[in-house]
Parts: C-alpha cells; sequence; structure tokens
C-alpha cells in the first residue's frame, strides 16, 4: 500500500531529478582543462618508461619504507 501512495510522488520528482542529473553529467564533460602542467606531473608512470623516473620514485619508495620500518623497530626497541 505504501508504493502505491509514493508512486505519484515518484513521477512527480522524477522529471526535475533526471534534468539535474544530465546537466550535470554535460557540464563535467565539456569542462575545459587550464593547462597541461598539472596532469603532466601526475600522470602513472610505468616502469618501462624511457626516462626511468618511475623506477626512481619506486627505489625511493622502498628505501622511505625501510627506514620507517627501522625507526619503528628502534622505537619500540627504546620503549621497552
Amino acid at each position: 500500500m505504501i508504493i502505491y501512495r509514493a508512486v505519484p510522488f515518484l513521477l512527480i520528482a522524477a522529471p526535475p531529478a533526471i534534468l539535474v542529473l544530465a546537466v550535470l553529467a554535460l557540464g563535467s564533460c565539456t569542462v575545459a582543462r587550464t593547462s597541461d602542467t598539472a596532469t603532466s606531473t601526475s600522470r602513472a608512470g610505468f616502469h618501462s618508461d624511457t626516462d626511468g623516473r618511475a623506477g626512481q620514485e619506486l627505489v625511493g619508495e622502498l628505501d622511505r619504507r625501510a627506514v620507517r620500518a627501522e625507526l619503528q623497530r628502534v622505537s619500540e626497541e627504546a620503549q621497552r
């Protein structure tokens, strides 16, 4: 019974909701990028790239994690 009472309200609310969603979807698709520098600095790097920057980033991240684990181990030993 509750569903039958809600149908008229849904029929009234559906077209404006569809219109708002369509405007938001079309608006986000047509947004122009202001500069290419933001996308080039944040692009994904692959280990097989010729510039090798991704490999250097991987080595740096692994070194950072090793240092962090060592510091955590030392601080745990100091607390004992």
